[in-house]
């Protein structure tokens, strides 16, 4: 009975920590510390990730986590997603990148959807092929580390 206390305090821990909104700092990245703004959603052994990099423009990262889309074969020409920012919704063409397994985007730091990012309370995304359930993420704290991050792209 213990054992399934303490394994709810820390689900109810995690859930806290993942629903804490965004966050920004230096990271390893293949080519060494990289200044980064990242969120987490809800879900799954590894939860759903927006994550942006500078790069050539502001590379803007999505991970699926782990769900119901588990152990599909990942499309690897580029697809479209929506972000649902509460009605107003952006299409963004990502590439899948074997690399982490996210899709990627390069947009310039005055675009819409990086402004909305920064702005907005929420964001919802939809998988293209219908596999994944879709994902939404706060906003909390976004344009803090979205600002601390764009401060330095060239």
């Amino acid at each position: 009975m213990l054992r399934i206390a303490l394994a709810a305090v820390f689900a109810s821990i995690a859930s806290a920590v993942l629903a804490a909104g965004w966050d920004s700092g230096m990271v390893e990245d293949e080519g060494g510390p990289a200044m980064m703004a990242w969120v987490y959603g809800d879900g799954g052994d590894v939860p759903p990730e927006l994550r942006m990099m500078c790069g050539d423009g502001v590379n803007l990262r999505y991970g699926m986590g782990s769900g119901p889309g588990e152990g599909t074969e990942p499309v690897t020409e580029p697809l479209t997603f929506t972000f649902d920012f509460g009605g107003l919704l952006v299409q963004l063409p990502m590439q899948y990148e074997d690399m982490d397994g996210m899709y990627s985007a390069y947009v310039s730091r005055d675009s819409a959807i990086i402004g909305l990012l920064q702005f907005m309370r929420t964001v919802s995304i939809d998988d293209p092929t219908g596999t994944w359930r879709e994902q939404m993420f706060t906003l909390e704290g976004s344009s803090k580390a979205i600002g601390a991050l764009l401060a330095t792209c060239d």
